[in-house]
């Protein structure tokens, strides 16, 4: 979706640019993460644990994308509405994120 300069530099571009900017973030390090874990000698019911946690960070990932379409799709005057929505949804990617370099590696 291209933006204009107005876009941009509204409260509303600027927070999109910054979940974007987030989401890149995510999907780099989940990358990072899957490519230990195809690394990680360990047992097969380890691994399976491993590739569920991931499993669960990417569709996390994928609902913070769907949320930032959304608030990109709402009118200028209506997209604060559902930015809780997403605030909400990245503390879980966080929290997910934290648990996954926590527990496993």
């Amino acid at each position: 979706m291209k933006k204009d300069t107005k876009d941009i530099e509204s409260p509303k571009g600027k927070y999109i640019e910054k979940q974007e900017a987030e989401i890149d973030k995510w999907n780099d390090e989940l990358q990072n993460l899957e490519a230990k874990v195809k690394a990680a000698k360990v047992d097969a019911k380890a691994k399976l644990e491993h590739d569920h946690h991931l499993s669960d960070l990417r569709q996390k990932c994928d609902d913070a994308k769907k949320k930032l379409s959304e608030i990109q799709s709402t009118e200028n005057e209506t997209w604060e509405d559902l930015k809780d929505g997403m605030e909400s949804i990245w503390a879980n990617v966080n929290d997910g994120f934290q648990k996954a370099r926590a527990k496993f590696f």
